[in-house]
């Protein structure tokens, strides 16, 4: 019995190798990857050769998926996912659970709690409270350091949303898409 979840994890790895794409499966892992990792880890991980790896990643990084970073002490480039991209993916999963009426309403309300936080303490950030020296218990902190969050990635979401009306609106009018079309 004790070869059975060796047998499943073999066949699984297996039957992901064979429906996928080394492209694919490197964009899996990038997936899930925020802190810096080597090309080797990374191909490792897809399953794949370095070199088509460090292809797929130079692909991933033109198209701001993942970024290239040096880290200290390291070798050669490194790559992790892109703050970016996962505002992008974050901001999308708001938009598909949320409607933007209701999602205008919640940036109002976090941007309210904010500003209370702020004149509570005179400070700008959480981060500055503390140098300050303001007084806020530990989950005072993390709810201002939540909602801080929340109201970015609410904000990113509204914009997504525009963005998305704006196209479709050109696109339905024939008319040029702004700078770029």
């Amino acid at each position: 019995m004790t070869d059975v979840p060796a047998d499943v994890n073999e066949r699984v790895t297996k039957e992901w190798k064979a429906d996928t794409t080394p492209g694919e499966r490197v964009r899996t892992v990038m997936k899930r990857t925020y802190d810096p990792q080597s090309v080797g880890t990374i191909a490792e991980r897809a399953l794949t050769s370095e070199t088509t790896a460090r292809k797929h990643l130079g692909i991933l990084a033109e198209d701001g998926f993942v970024e290239a970073v040096s880290p200290p002490g390291e070798r050669g480039t490194w790559y992790k996912r892109a703050p970016r991209s996962v505002v992008l993916e974050r901001a999308q999963q708001i938009l598909d659970t949320v409607d933007v009426e209701t999602l205008s309403a919640r940036v109002a309300e976090l941007r309210e709690t904010v500003r209370e936080f702020e004149e509570r303490t005179g400070a700008e950030s959480p981060s500055a409270a503390a140098v300050a020296d303001a007084e806020l218990d530990p989950e005072a902190v993390t709810e201002w350091q939540t909602a801080r969050r929340n109201l970015k990635l609410a904000r990113a979401a509204l914009a997504l949303a525009d963005a998305e009306e704006t196209i479709g609106d050109d696109a339905r009018s024939g008319e040029p898409a702004g700078l770029f079309g």
